[in-house]
């Protein structure tokens, strides 16, 4: 039996309509959105009440959260479907003084490849508050994830395959999660460890960790205008004082310079490569940067050549005259401070370096470099004397009467540290002369509570310098004295004739000036004659 004319018009045109409307409907269709309000007060999710729809999220749609000026709010998770992702809103009309309410979620089992946006844009906290924050107890399900300008945390920290984020700025979601892939764009910040592999993009910041050592294999590929940092926008450095030591983050897996990577690192951190580098791009200093990248790779095909890379100013010198009593001096690495008065506390960072004539009313911490004159002989008082294991002493000699000299009032700790000694043109040493390095006028003993000493120079050492042979003791003059003593005189004179010596007499201190630059800028100084230390005890013979 044939069709009619009729019918069969009629399926036609029936299939062209349900065709144009497949046709025209969109592949990715955007999840449904649910707004969550708790105007059902139960802040349960099952509960249609406190949705703005009015009615219970769908399978695989995405929960809103908005910026509420009121109490924290601590929300149930009972849904029978799964969602997609999560989105926070900002509120621009939030009075100054207020933060959004922050929502806190016991459970959440997500789409195998979620997806989180927010409102976050900014690589700062300045507009942070505006923004709600949540926070999940234990997440499930995700995959994959994408985050762009999220503000939340994971408690539980899932490991997932692949991470995706852009402008997280300081919040905690980049650490909330591990990834066996991770994607940095902008304004958006990623530690180095805890990935097999990291791509960070434009704008994007390898974040190095300014208060610890660490190291990483991950292979990192940086696209051009990726940035190293210490964290730059997301908090302020930290504080600096007494005994700290450079912090090194060593990167060991392959590294590619797609372009050219910007780094700015405080001045006790160091970041060393030593695995595969490639690519086209170089490091380049911040304007701002006062770190050191080291580039000791294995395999370096690159356009940055192994070497040190540091400031683009080069070392910083200043010049401090005058009486400050209760000033406070803090030297760090690629800075060297002639200090000529009086302070309260000094405190020379490793890589940092002193010199002057000063007095200081409480504590001289030594981590860096102590050369006490203006290039002739010179002397440093303090109340206290802390030597870090880092210390530098570096001591000019011209004669039995003439030398470098740390007074101290009250004590000493010799915690470590190393004994540089130079002569000055026109030396001259006899057999029997001594040298009271460290005087100490306290009670206590030059060795300090811990019965330190200088590296490698126990008690009675001897110490040989040009010809010149010294004997250490650090139970010298009236028994708590640093005191060297000439045993060996029988090359004194080629030591005196030394034309590389230092002249004298003081010339303003411009000739210390450029011996202190060389030595914290990493340069050996031509003024400096190596110490062996026999390491022979005074006891022995």
């Amino acid at each position: 039996m044939g069709v009619s004319y009729t019918k069969l018009a009629s399926v036609v045109a029936v299939a062209a309509v349900v065709g144009a409307v497949i046709f025209h409907q969109p592949v990715n269709a955007a999840p449904a959105t649910f707004t969550w309000t708790g105007a059902a007060g139960d802040h349960k999710m099952s509960t249609a009440g406190n949705w703005k729809e009015g009615s219970v999220p769908t399978q695989g749609s995405k929960l809103v959260f908005k910026c509420v000026d009121g109490p924290n709010e601590n929300i149930q998770n009972d849904l029978a479907v799964v969602p997609s992702g999560l989105e926070v809103k900002k509120l621009d009309s939030l009075p100054a003084n207020k933060s959004c309410a922050k929502y806190t979620i016991n459970t959440m089992q997500f789409t195998p490849d979620a997806e989180f946006t927010g409102d976050q844009t900014s690589a700062d906290n300045k507009d942070r508050r505006k923004i709600p924050f949540v926070s999940i107890d234990t997440v499930i399900g995700l995959s994959n994830m994408k985050s762009n300008g999220f503000n939340g945390e994971f408690k539980n920290k899932p490991t997932i395959n692949r991470f995706e984020f852009a402008n997280t700025g300081c919040n905690e979601i980049a650490e909330s999660l591990r990834a066996a892939e991770k994607i940095v764009g902008e304004n958006a910040i990623v530690t180095p460890d805890g990935a097999n592999s990291i791509l960070v993009k434009n704008k994007g910041q390898l974040e190095i960790d300014e208060e610890r050592n660490e190291t990483s294999a991950s292979k990192i590929t940086f696209e051009n205008g990726a940035m190293i940092s210490h964290g730059v926008h997301c908090q302020p450095p930290a504080s600096l004082s007494g005994n700290v030591k450079i912090r090194t983050t060593v990167l060991s897996g392959d590294i590619v310079l797609n372009g050219d990577v910007e780094y700015k690192l405080e001045s006790m951190n160091d970041v060393k490569i030593t695995g595969k580098l490639s690519g086209p791009g170089k490091f380049v200093a911040h304007r701002d940067n006062k770190g050191v990248v080291l580039v000791e790779s294995s395999n370096n095909t690159s356009g940055t050549p192994n070497g040190r890379y540091g400031n683009v100013h080069g070392p910083k010198l200043m010049k401090l005259d005058g009486d400050e009593p209760n000033g406070y001096v803090l030297i760090k690495r690629g800075e060297a401070v002639l200090l000529n008065g009086n302070r309260r506390e000094v405190d020379i960072l490793e890589g940092g370096m002193l010199g002057g004539n000063a007095t200081l009313n409480y504590l001289l911490y030594v981590g860096g470099v102590i050369s006490p004159g203006n290039n002739s002989p010179g002397k440093i008082t303090t109340d206290s004397l802390n030597f870090g294991d880092s210390g530098v002493y570096k001591v000019k000699i011209l004669d039995k009467d003439h030398y470098d000299q740390i007074v101290i009032d009250l004590g000493a700790i010799i915690d470590g540290g190393s004994l540089d000694l130079t002569y000055l043109e026109g030396c001259v040493i006899k057999k029997g002369d001594t040298f009271t390095i460290i005087d100490n006028k306290g009670t206590s003993p030059a060795t300090g509570t811990t019965g330190g000493t200088f590296k490698d120079l126990p008690e009675g050492a001897e110490i040989t310098v040009s010809g010149v042979t010294f004997k250490i003791s650090y139970v010298g003059g009236d028994g708590n004295d640093v005191v060297l003593t000439a045993l060996k005189v029988s090359k004194a004179s080629e030591a005196s004739k030394d034309p590389k010596a230092p002249k004298v007499p003081n010339t303003g201190g411009e000739k210390l000036t450029v011996n202190l630059i060389g030595a914290i800028a990493g340069v050996a100084s031509a003024v400096t004659l190596l110490i062996v230390a026999k390491r022979k005890s005074f006891n022995k013979k």
